[in-house]
């Protein structure tokens, strides 16, 4: 049983690592897949179609990736003389 966990976590944290690299690389496609499965939920669940939360989520995904990914691409940056 422990290795089976042990497995699923590396697997976990697999797929979180390449999320992140997808997130920098590709920031504009991650918002897409964010808001496209924000609709699909929305479309799936009719309660949360209600008050437009689909295009909230959307929103704050357009505002905070940028913001998450340019401080990433920030840090690793180093200033020239």
């Amino acid at each position: 049983m422990k290795r089976i966990l042990s497995y699923l976590n590396a697997l976990t944290l697999r797929g979180y690592a390449r999320l992140q690299v997808f997130a920098a690389q590709e920031p504009v496609r991650l918002r897409a897949a964010l808001t496209s499965a924000a609709l699909a939920v929305a479309l799936v669940v009719p309660g949360l179609a209600a008050d437009g939360i689909a295009e909230k989520i959307g929103a704050v995904g357009a505002i905070a990736l940028p913001i998450l990914v340019g401080e990433s691409a920030r840090r690793k940056v180093t200033p020239t003389d």
